[in-house]
C-alpha cells in the first residue's frame, strides 16, 4: 500500500482543549482529519484512519480527546464524508492520554481504544510514553484478547490481508515504561523488518534531517533495511504529514492528526 497524495484541506476539524506549554492554563487547539489517497487496499477494505497523539480533552466535558474523535469520525462516516466504520480500520500510533491541568503525565488509555473499537472494522497501534494499558501484565493480557483490538509490540499480524507490525514506546531508559535502549530498539526494528510488513507502527519515528522533520536518527538508520514499507507514527509534530525514505519507505507522521486513507 502506498500513499499517493494527501490533502492540505481537512474535511472536518475537531476543537479541544489542551495543558498551555507554559504550564499555566489551557488553550484552545483543533485537530484536522486529512483525506489522503493510496494506490490500494484490499476487498473489503474501504478505508484506514491513522492518528496519534490525541494529548488534549474534549471542551465540553473534559473527556479523553480520544473519545471525542472516535464519535466525530462515526458521524462523519453517517454523513457520507468518509468510508462506513464496518469498512474502516483505525491505526493508532501512541499518547492518547493527557492530564487535565498540566502537560505530560502517564494514564490509562484502554477506554479510548475501545472507543474506536466499538465502533470501526478493527483497531491496531502501539502504546506511546504517556500511555498504560492497566496496573498489571494481566490488564494488559486481557486488553489484547478483546475481539478487535490489536496491541502490537515487536511483532507482525496479519488484518485483512495486511501485514501490520508495530513497536510499542521510545528509545530511552530501560526503568520507565515505553522505552526501551537505543540498542534494543534498533534490534526490534531489524527484526521486524525481516518479516516484510506492509505498514510498520512506531510511536517515535525517523527524523529527516533535509526537511528539517525531528524524530530518531537512530530509527532512520535502521529502517535504511527495508523497502517497500509504509511507517506510520507520531511523537513529534511535523508541519507537514509525510516524507519519504529511499526504497520507497514513507513516513507518514499524524501526531495531532487524523488521515483517513482511502483509493478514492
Amino acid at each position: 500500500m502506498r500513499i499517493n497524495y494527501i490533502s492540505n484541506h481537512p474535511i472536518h476539524q475537531i476543537p479541544f482543549i489542551t495543558a498551555a506549554s507554559s504550564g499555566a492554563g489551557m488553550v484552545d487547539k483543533v485537530l484536522p482529519i486529512l483525506p489522503a489517497q493510496v494506490d490500494s487496499l484490499p476487498p473489503g477494505l474501504e478505508a484506514i484512519i491513522a492518528t496519534s497523539d490525541l494529548q488534549g480533552r474534549d471542551p465540553n466535558n473534559q473527556r479523553l480527546l480520544g473519545h471525542l474523535v472516535a464519535e466525530e469520525l462515526e458521524i462523519l462516516a453517517e454523513q457520507g464524508k468518509i468510508p462506513p466504520p464496518k469498512t474502516t480500520g483505525i491505526i493508532l500510533a501512541g499518547d492518547f492520554y493527557a492530564k487535565i491541568d498540566k502537560r505530560g503525565g502517564v494514564g490509562d488509555v484502554r477506554e479510548v481504544w475501545q472507543a474506536f473499537s466499538s465502533r470501526f472494522r478493527w483497531v491496531a497501534g502501539v502504546g506511546g510514553n504517556h500511555d498504560s494499558f492497566g496496573k498489571t501484565p494481566e490488564n494488559i493480557i486481557e486488553f489484547q484478547n478483546q475481539r478487535g483490538i490489536h496491541y502490537l509490540d515487536g511483532n507482525t499480524i496479519s488484518i485483512d490481508d495486511i501485514r501490520i507490525a508495530g513497536i510499542s514506546g521510545i528509545i530511552g531508559k530501560s526503568n520507565k515504561p515505553f522505552r526501551r535502549l537505543e540498542k534494543d530498539f534498533r534490534k526490534a526494528i531489524k527484526d521486524i523488518v525481516k518479516e516484510l510488513p506492509n505498514i510498520l507502527i512506531l510511536h517515535e519515528g525517523p527524523n529527516d534531517a533535509e526537511a528539517k522533520l525531528m524524530g530518531n536518527e537512530s530509527i532512520r538508520a535502521e529502517l535504511a533495511t527495508a523497502r517497500d514499507l509504509l511507517v506510520i507514527c507520531g511523537h513529534s509534530h511535523w508541519k507537514i504529514p509525510m516524507t519519504t525514505l529511499p526504497k520507497r519507505v514513507q513516513v507518514l507522521n499524524v501526531d495531532t492528526r487524523a488521515v483517513v486513507l482511502r483509493v478514492n
